[in-house]
């Protein structure tokens, strides 16, 4: 995991001011079968928020959806659920995954995630 995009909250926080929703997020990681981002977000009092977003794609759109390659996501799911990720459906048949973080911990949380995924497999590139 040498060589990680460094998280830049402040670039982050000055997208999201500008933003119409008050929200920016980056793609940090695409795994074979998920995709990691990190976001920041603005209430409406100006209080930011982080955040890390995992979407799992149920379903690929070109290929035959196997038993295991399911499995394999739902896996997944119970360990990103298991971490106090909240979990719900998006169009496409995509599982949204977020986890709302203070700063200092979204480097090692974003390690944990990569760490996990190798490990639930749902990393493979096809």
């Amino acid at each position: 995991m040498e060589g990680l995009k460094r998280v830049n909250t402040r670039a982050l926080l000055k997208e999201a001011a500008k933003s119409e929703h008050k929200e920016s997020y980056s793609v940090l990681e695409r795994g074979g079968h998920y995709r990691l981002s990190v976001g920041a977000r603005l209430d409406s009092s100006g209080k930011p928020s982080f955040f890390l977003e995992v979407l799992v794609p149920l379903c690929e759109s070109s290929s035959i959806t196997l038993l295991r390659d399911l499995e394999m996501r739902l896996a997944f799911l119970r360990e990103l659920e298991a971490r106090g990720y909240s979990l719900s459906c998006e169009d496409g048949s995509c599982i949204s995954c977020e986890a709302i973080l203070p700063p200092a911990r979204l480097a090692s949380e974003r390690r944990a995630i990569c760490s996990i995924a190798k490990r639930a497999r749902v990393d493979d590139r096809r």
